[in-house]
């Protein structure tokens, strides 16, 4: 449950939507959450475990750090949105068979396309599917490192005693990690879908919406991090 609560706290959040905006298709959200949960855990755990074998607790001063790289991911995630608001491209019902298709182009001039198929000038969609979830996975892993993972995952598993014990508890907590952002994501997608639905001037308003809170929640983050 800890896990599955820190995976819906603001920063996470923004940072999956970012993603989810562009291609909200729900088996793409899942996958998102899925790509990012694992990413998240696998930098919990992996630096819960060395903090258990060795003994050492976390050091204060590596809080400031974190929260100081999270607000810079966070900004150049809110930027990209805002950008890529106005190349988010909606294809018709008939273009899908049953169903509109809200998605990201890889440059302003793919709007003047009406194809689902790759245009000559940008990447394919099994390409920008595989370097999204590169890159999702990268941004759950720097929130794994950074951030208030030490706060809930990492300062209470210095507490335990037994290694075998506190290797559970960190992956008990990946799971409710990687669970909690998958719902998210699904319920994300639903609704930048329902918004692309009453039109593509909607989709782009959720997205640059998404990205401006970005922006702000990431200065916020610096400023925080800096007066530490």
């Amino acid at each position: 449950m800890l896990g599955f609560l820190h995976a819906l706290e603001v920063d996470h959040m923004l940072a999956v939507t970012t993603f989810v905006a562009g291609r909200p298709a729900l088996t793409n959200a899942a996958r998102f959450g899925f790509r990012w949960g694992i990413g998240h855990s696998v930098a919990v755990l992996a630096l819960g475990g060395v903090l258990l074998v060795t003994g050492v607790r976390w050091p204060e001063r590596f809080d400031a750090i974190g929260e100081g790289l999270v607000g810079l991911m966070l900004v150049g995630l809110g930027l990209w949105a805002l950008r890529s608001s106005r190349k988010l491209h909606l294809h018709e019902p008939s273009e899908h068979g049953d169903h509109a298709h809200l998605h990201l182009h890889g440059g302003p001039a793919a709007h003047g396309h009406q194809h689902h198929h790759a245009h000559p000038h940008e990447p394919s969609h099994s390409e920008t599917h595989h370097h999204d979830g590169h890159a999702i996975t990268l941004v759950g892993l720097m929130h794994g490192l950074a951030g208030s993972s030490a706060v809930v995952a990492l300062v209470p598993v210095t507490l335990i005693r037994r290694i075998d014990v506190g290797l559970a508890y960190l992956a008990a907590f990946g799971v409710g990690v990687t669970a909690g952002m998958m719902l998210y994501a699904v319920v994300a997608a639903f609704a930048v879908r329902r918004a692309a639905a009453r039109s593509l001037l909607w989709g782009q308003r959720v997205t640059a919406l998404v990205g401006g809170a970005g922006v702000v929640v990431g200065l916020l983050w610096i400023w925080r991090a800096a007066g530490r």
